[in-house]
């Protein structure tokens, strides 16, 4: 019989940032690589692997020479490119488009530089796997995944090599690392030398062991090399040979065959890094939709011949979000400063994409003329409300002045307009600047409808009081046009009873509550399978409860609520029309190893709770323990006599824990940085606590018949990250159309309506300039679990694409800028090659 081998496969497992900023890391990157070459030249049979192409990127700049030399080794076979990721992500927490650029950014600088693609990809160290993650990396073009966490004793798995199948019925063959860690310690690899070997013969087959000094990069020594060469001289039972993931693969293909089938996502390991650093959290999901935003329009002004697409922009701002996806840096495992430098490259990359997009604004606008508004010297302020890849109706909020200085004199308000002058229901509200001026700044809410992507015009007119006062603008309607009814307690002005109609009560408490927990743990949350016991509850204790904002089309009830020297501005939003209650809550966090958790407390029982992922949905058991899960989560059961669905979408809370129909969102926690489990904190120096200080969440609540609340979520999930954008006083004589003045009437020909899809469960993920440049890439997902038939429109060109959605499919369509010709493609490739 044929020998079993023992795969060496040398590793230097490099974190760019942890402990350390990431100046740190690429220093050590360029170290690491020239020992590494160094050992290469030394020692003829070794073979060294490294992913992650941004270091790869840092060493190019930092040493050509070094970048040079690796690529003769890549030549030779001694160099291998492993994985072909832009680094190792977290895999729980970013979207999907994320992980999709995270291996494309990859992949395509490897074959640039390398001319190769690698089939394995790996993430070791990262803290649990997504169940959409299959389909993902099958789509990329990968056949085997590898990864270390979660171990054996967080999650059970039928053997070291599975087949792993994705939410969507998408399988891949996996490894899970059997033989220690993804590295060995200093004067440890004989004995994981011995370890692998027994595995091989007990399982009668080839056997991976990854070797190497890291976490502070390292990989190979003089003395590992040594003390493995004489190991080998002396082993007869197994062959013994340097290797690379390429190499175990092709070993182990026919193995992988046959190997039991692992279903849904991979978990659960350091359960804090759902919660910890949750402005990160937070910041990434502004970054990530802000950049599809840009993105998106740009490739659309790109597509419809309007503007130039800048290719080398968006793919370094993609890059620069792309590298806070590290799984020590959003899951919240590193220091203080390395926050900090995190925050500071979301800043810088929201406001260039802001830039970006609010140039194909511009452009997009530049040949469209306005008559003069016919409403005093004025005239009235264009508002112009965009949206990348959201369609329906959603409450937009615009600030504007009223005019070039003050109207001094009188009661003034705004009336709005559509582009064709028919009056918009709309409300005036508090600006953000509190300055008086008699209303020279003003805020105005309305309800707006819109396409997929595309514009909708409006006209702000002032309008004099005659009688000089300002009217009301009417009552809200609290029953959602009999979507659900509201109750509330006035104790702690929060909302106590959701009811359908025929219905009971949904609620078995107050609503979205917030509660102060014990949190003990450490920044990973190390060995915590459920929150600590409740500490107490932030109370409306000065009985300070009031509405703050009402009209025709909403109302805004505020609330204050304190806990111990932090408090809540707790703001619950009731629109008249739209059957959605919103919560947006800013909290000022002044305590130390404590955690805060928002409780919604539904009386619709214990079924599992399905929740987003990256990639897809999945259902949770409702068994008390602490898991992940993306921007929504949906529960069904029975009000009353009635099936009611339970919908929340957010802007960042990934932490949940759930037990008889109560769900508890956590929202940050205040953990020490960078502290592991084990190590006693000191009460002097005191250490850095995490997650003080001001934190803003906003959640959008749906309760009402099942499917309706399901099929919401998604859109509403893209809504709450980042609404429609508004842009008000763009000049006169920007906008081409034949638009008459609000008093005049008549026809409007604006081209609002760039890019349409239907339906709405099927979301726009992104939309991109090919990497060839010859055609519009538009990438599409189902949502909810329902396979569908998609219908996308480019009403430009005019081209439409329809194409059948199997559950949580993913498709990447190529639209030719040459013609109306459409395909699906490969999702990095995109088509370009022949």
């Amino acid at each position: 019989m044929k020998r079993p081998c023992l795969h060496l496969i040398c590793n230097a497992h490099l974190d760019p940032v942890w402990q350390w900023t990431w100046e740190e890391g690429w220093a050590e990157s360029v170290s690491t690589f020239r020992e590494a070459a160094r050992l290469l030249s030394e020692h003829d049979k070794l073979i060294f692997t490294h992913n992650e192409s941004i270091l790869y990127r840092w060493v190019k700049k930092a040493d050509v020479r070094l970048f040079r030399a690796i690529r003769k080794w890549v030549e030779k076979g001694r160099w291998v490119i492993g994985g072909g990721w832009d680094v190792q992500p977290d895999l729980n927490l970013p979207p999907a488009e994320s992980l999709i650029r995270h291996m494309a950014e990859g992949r395509r600088f490897f074959e640039n530089e390398f001319g190769v693609r690698p089939e394995a990809a790996y993430n070791f160290d990262s803290f649990g796997h997504s169940g959409g993650l299959p389909q993902i990396l099958v789509k990329a073009g990968y056949k085997l995944y590898i990864h270390m966490r979660p171990q054996a004793h967080e999650c059970g798995l039928p053997a070291d090599l599975y087949r792993w199948k994705g939410v969507d019925g998408s399988s891949i063959a996996a490894y899970r690392i059997a033989v220690g860690l993804y590295h060995t310690e200093y004067g440890n690899v004989v004995e994981r030398l011995k370890e692998g070997v027994d595995l091989a013969l007990a399982l009668g087959r080839d056997v991976p062991v990854f070797w190497g000094i890291g976490n502070h990069g390292g990989g190979a020594t003089r003395q590992d090399l040594e003390a493995i060469d004489r190991f080998a001289a002396g082993e007869k039972r197994v062959r013994i040979i340097y290797s690379s993931p390429e190499q175990f693969w092709k070993a182990i293909r026919r193995d992988a065959e046959n190997a039991p089938m692992v279903e849904g996502d991979l978990q659960k390991v350091f359960t804090g890094c759902y919660t910890s650093l949750s402005r990160i959290k937070r910041r990434m999901l502004e970054s990530a939709e802000t950049l599809v935003h840009a993105e998106t329009l740009r490739s659309l002004t790109w597509f419809f011949g309007k503007q130039e697409y800048p290719k080398s922009d968006l793919s370094r701002l993609w890059r620069e979000h792309l590298f806070n996806d590290f799984h020590d840096i959003l899951p919240g495992s590193c220091i203080e400063a390395a926050e900090q430098d995190a925050l500071d490259c979301y800043g810088s990359v929201v406001q260039e994409a802001r830039r970006l997009g609010f140039e194909a604004v511009f452009c997009l606008a530049r040949d469209l003329s306005l008559p003069k508004i016919e409403a005093g010297p004025d005239g009235g302020i264009p508002i112009v409300v965009f949206r990348s890849r959201g369609a329906g109706r959603a409450p937009v909020e615009a600030e504007c002045m009223i005019s070039l200085r003050p109207k001094w004199k009188g009661v003034w308000r705004l009336d709005l307009f559509s582009a064709d002058g028919n009056p918009i229901p709309c409300q005036e509200e508090q600006p953000d600047a509190l300055l008086p001026f008699n209303g020279w700044r003003r805020k105005i809410v309305f309800m707006a409808d819109g396409p997929t992507s595309g514009a909708s015009l409006y006209w702000a007119v002032p309008r004099e009081e005659r009688s000089g006062v300002r009217p009301s603008g009417g009552s809200n309607k609290a029953d959602f046009d009999s979507a659900f009814r509201i109750g509330w307690n006035p104790e702690q002005g929060l909302v106590d009873c959701l009811e359908m109609p025929g219905g009971g009560n949904g609620l078995q408490g107050c609503l979205a509550e917030p509660v102060v927990v014990e949190d003990e743990g450490d920044s990973w949350g190390t060995g915590q399978s459920a929150c600590g016991r409740v500490l107490g509850r932030f109370e409306n204790r000065m009985h300070r409860s009031q509405i703050v904002e009402q009209g025709p089309i909403r109302t805004v009830h505020e609330s204050l609520l304190f806990f111990n020297g932090s408090r809540i501005r707790y703001r619950t939003v009731v629109y008249a029309g739209w059957p959605v209650l919103e919560i947006r809550l800013r909290l000022v966090w002044n305590e130390v190893r404590k955690r805060v958790v928002l409780v919604f407390p539904t009386a619709l029982g214990g079924n599992d709770v399905l929740v987003e992922v990256p990639g897809g949905a999945i259902p949770r058991p409702q068994d008390g323990d602490l898991v992940v899960h993306g921007r929504w989560f949906f529960l069904r059961g029975q009000s009353g006599s009635q099936e009611a669905g339970f919908g929340v979408c957010h802007n960042g809370l990934f932490g949940m824990d759930a037990r008889d129909g109560t769900v508890r969102l956590s929202l940050c926690r205040s953990a020490a940085y960078c502290h592991e489990q084990g190590l006693v904190l000191p009460d002097m120096p005191e250490p850095k606590f995490m997650d003080l200080g001001v934190h803003e969440v906003r959640l959008f609540v749906l309760f009402g018949e099942p499917g309706r609340v399901l099929a919401q979520l998604p859109g509403l999930a893209d809504l709450v990250q980042a609404g429609p954008r508004v842009y008000a006083h763009l000049p006169p004589g920007v906008f081409r159309s034949r638009a008459r003045s609000p008093n005049s009437g008549g026809a409007v020909d604006f081209p609002e309506r760039l890019l349409d899809l239907r339906p709405s469960t099927v979301r726009l993920l992104g939309a991109k300039a090919s990497e060839d440049g010859k055609a519009l890439v538009v990438r599409i997902a189902e949502t909810i679990g329902q396979a569908t038939r998609a219908e996308l429109d480019l009403l430009a060109r005019p081209c439409a694409a329809k194409v059948g959605m199997g559950p949580f499919e993913i498709k990447t369509i190529r639209f030719e800028k040459n013609g109306a010709s459409w395909k699906a493609v490969d999702m990095i490739d995109e088509g370009n090659r022949s």
